[in-house]
């Protein structure tokens, strides 16, 4: 198995939406990104990410071209596999771009985007290769998509083991891999009670995190390229 995290951005952000203990206006670097998984001959997407320009402009988002830097690492216009963590644009907006792949989403998650999302997003979501999940659901027997429903409605996490490590991909029930490595609850969330089991739960059993807006993870992992690590 080979995994990557690739960011396409970077903005400040408030430290207080990142950390719930956190109250004043004082703001960090993070980053934008999504993660690329080749395994068992399939090439898998963690979240997709946006490329609207105006609404990154709204964020204060630098997007990044990083368009040749994937090419060198997988084809995108045949994957296998897209696991949607939640609705929020900069996960879901381009999903639009995979309309051959099978799509794993949570059920709540899937019916917030077709009642109220972008017209291209629920097109996609109500044609066929579309897997929903109302609990957790193991893929090819290696990763295991659970519901949480901390940080929005149908939020969920990917857990999965390699050299005997154990690892999740947080979605946004994590921003920064602090809030799990020190037990540091969200600030933006829907159900606080679902987001503190998770991070707590977790904390405890030393899971890896690999949230998506941890900047200091490009630093980190060994670099592929400019915008691109490799995790695994």
């Amino acid at each position: 198995m080979q995994l990557f995290a690739i960011k396409f951005g970077e903005s400040p952000l408030y430290s207080k939406y990142i950390y719930r203990d956190i109250s004043t206006d004082e703001k960090m670097q993070i980053s934008w990104s999504y993660y690329l998984a080749k395994f068992n001959n399939k090439t898998i997407l963690f979240d997709v990410g946006f490329r609207d320009q105006i609404i990154a402009e709204e964020w204060g988002i630098t997007l990044v071209d990083i368009d040749n830097e994937i090419n060198s690492l997988a084809n995108l216009s045949h994957v296998d596999v897209v696991f949607i963590t939640h609705s929020h644009f900069d996960h879901i907006d381009n999903i639009d771009l995979f309309g051959n792949s099978l799509i794993i989403i949570s059920y709540d998650e899937c019916m917030h985007v077709i009642n109220n999302g972008k017209q291209a997003i629920r097109e996609r979501l109500l044609r066929e290769n579309v897997l929903t999940v109302k609990d957790e659901f193991l893929y090819d027997n290696k990763f295991k998509f659970k519901v949480i429903g901390g940080h929005t409605i149908g939020s969920s996490v990917i857990y999965f083991e390699e050299n005997e490590k154990n690892y999740v991909i947080t979605g946004d029930e994590c921003y920064n891999c602090n809030n799990l490595l020190e037990n540091r609850p969200i600030g933006i969330y829907s159900k606080i009670e679902k987001n503190e089991s998770f991070i707590s739960d977790a904390h405890q059993k030393g899971y890896i995190p690999l949230p998506y807006h941890d900047l200091n993870l490009f630093n980190k992992y060994k670099k592929v390229s400019s915008n691109i690590v490799q995790i695994i």
